[in-house]
């Protein structure tokens, strides 16, 4: 496993990846001519595109509140999508309504937290390789165990008091699945498999970490960025042929379709390519000039068109266009960022207070359940969940994970002492 101060083969790989990329980078600014001003001023319009694609390049290795305005439209969706049929349907009906079609879309939110996802995992990946000149795996780890881990053990917790208090049942396939994170592979008929169900976009991600990050640390950056559209066009093309034939859907009977991961991991590698795409800084500064608002308009429009009309591979479209339109746009309203950074735990806990219509009656949690209980209750328990469980372990893994090698050397002669 390469470290910080020792990168190996696959460490010098990356730092000459790095080199090449800093020469492209000085040849780029000679051939370019410098005396092109933008419209109404006196600065060159070159050194105004690199300004802004290097302030992008330089806020990727920390926070984004860009991304926290997409979280929390993304987050948005999936809380409308799960509440919608208990708020606006209690009986469970299905009428053709404008407003059913529209909050059944709020699904599109986990595709764009996918999108968001592989984006800035990946952007973080490279930013070390750019600043120790490795990718240490072991760092990675660290830092993704104490941001997902702490929040989803206090809501597993939670759902445990709740059952063992009788007000509802899980079974022990679901606590497995849930525990071991192929919750996405799980029959959907199973006890207390709604308070859990929504936790099959979370298996994805896990699955996703302990794939790209080896992949493009063993690999090496030129051919990851290859290797990265391969593997999403053959799960674009997997996905087509398994609906078509549910040849793996035979052998899984009762797994929902689109949870599983051989089905939706390309969301995440075409976000992973947006940062790759990015990280190069000939591209960096076409992707400047190209994703203009006009041009953006655009990708949105076909974004919508995607979703009403889903032409052919139209799931492919969307994940492809996803990370271009988070990159292009400048979403940073002041109300915004404050929610997309708690929508990782409202993602915990609103379906505990947001029944749909298929969820056992009565309400097992009686009016805790309904409005506008249940908004204040998600709200509470995500911003409890956040500051006083995710941040301060975020922080925690942040010291772990920073530690100089010598610390970590040290500490393990102790335990072996």
């Amino acid at each position: 496993m390469p470290s910080g101060r020792s990168p190996g083969p696959t460490g010098n790989l990356l730092r000459r990846d790095a080199c090449s990329a800093r020469k492209a980078s000085c040849m780029s600014v000679l051939r370019t001519p410098s005396t092109e001003l933008a419209p109404g001023v006196g600065i060159p319009q070159t050194v105004m595109i690199r300004a802004g694609t290097d302030k992008i390049r330089a806020q990727s290795d920390r926070y984004l509140p860009t991304l926290d305005g997409w979280r929390a439209v993304a987050i948005l969706g999936v809380m409308i999508c799960h509440g919608c049929d208990a708020v606006f349907h209690p009986n469970g009906s299905h009428p053709n309504s404008w407003w059913h079609a529209l909050t059944r879309n709020g699904a599109l939110g986990v595709d764009i937290f996918f999108g968001i996802s592989g984006f800035l995992i990946c952007s973080r990946l490279l930013a070390e390789y750019r600043q120790n000149g490795s990718i240490s795996l072991k760092r990675f780890y660290i830092g993704r165990l104490f941001r997902i881990l702490p929040p989803y053990l206090t809501y597993l917790a939670t759902l445990a008091v709740l059952a063992a208090a009788g007000l509802i049942a899980v079974s022990p396939q679901v606590w497995s699945s849930c525990l071991l994170f192929y919750r996405n592979y799980l029959p959907e008929r199973q006890s207390g498999a709604f308070y859990t169900g929504h936790l099959w976009s979370l298996a994805v991600e896990e699955h996703f970490y302990l794939l790209w990050p080896a992949l493009l640390v063993f690999a090496g950056l030129p051919r990851a960025r290859r290797l990265v559209v391969v593997l999403a066009a053959m799960i674009a093309g997997w996905r087509v042929w398994e609906f078509r034939h549910q040849w793996l859907a035979h052998c899984i009977e009762g797994v929902g379709f689109f949870p599983r991961t051989d089905i939706r991991l390309d969301g995440l590698l075409w976000g992973c390519w947006m940062a790759l795409v990015l990280d190069v800084p000939a591209w960096r500064e076409r992707c400047a000039r190209l994703l203009s608002p006009g041009i953006w308009l655009g990708l949105l429009a076909s974004f919508i068109a995607c979703v009403r009309y889903q032409p052919p591979l139209a799931m492919m479209w969307q994940s492809i266009l996803i990370p271009l339109l988070l990159v292009g746009t400048v979403l940073h309203p002041r109300t915004l960022p404050g929610l997309g950074r708690i929508s990782y735990s409202l993602y915990l806990w609103n379906s505990l207070f947001f029944p749909a219509m298929h969820n056992p009656q009565p309400l097992p949690l009686g009016m805790l359940q309904q409005l506008p209980w249940s908004i204040v209750l998600t709200f509470g328990c995500a911003s409890l969940s956040y500051y006083l469980v995710e941040r301060p372990m975020i922080r925690l893994g942040h010291t772990l994970k920073t530690r100089p090698a010598s610390e970590w050397k040290e500490s393990e002669r102790a335990r072996a002492a």
